[in-house]
């Protein structure tokens, strides 16, 4: 849970005086000040450039109405990717593909655990 700067003063007050109240209280003003408090936005730990990530981020909460969205988010990483910006991390493994089964269709590979009688086979024109 995240709580405004301002909001930082009335929070150590409000627990230093449930402290003073009851052993019960003091529980509740225990639990007050273990709330992280926002410093401002964050960039993720796996952005390789974090000024370019910002104005992008920016871009994007100037351009959507709703922030976050998946439309402003999926936006957000295709212009970072545009203007250069990369990701740190293993890249995954391309997967996909098909495999020719014996009645000369093809089988889509990598639909998961389905018993082979039952995986379906794709017709393929013109092969």
């Amino acid at each position: 849970m995240f709580v405004k700067k301002n909001a930082k003063k009335k929070i150590n007050k409000v627990s230093k005086a449930l402290k003073k109240a009851s052993n019960l209280h003091a529980k509740q003003a225990k639990t007050l000040e273990t709330i992280k408090l926002k410093k401002g936005g964050s960039v993720p730990s796996n952005v390789s450039n974090p000024s370019l990530y910002s104005r992008v981020k920016a871009a994007a909460k100037a351009k959507f109405d709703v922030y976050p969205s998946a439309y402003a988010n999926a936006w957000l990483v295709k212009t970072y990717k545009k203007r250069g910006g990369k990701y740190k991390g293993a890249k995954k493994a391309a997967t996909g593909g098909a495999i020719r089964a014996a009645n000369g269709g093809f089988i889509a590979k990598g639909c998961g655990a389905v018993m082979e009688p039952r995986r379906k086979k794709t017709k393929m024109r013109g092969r």
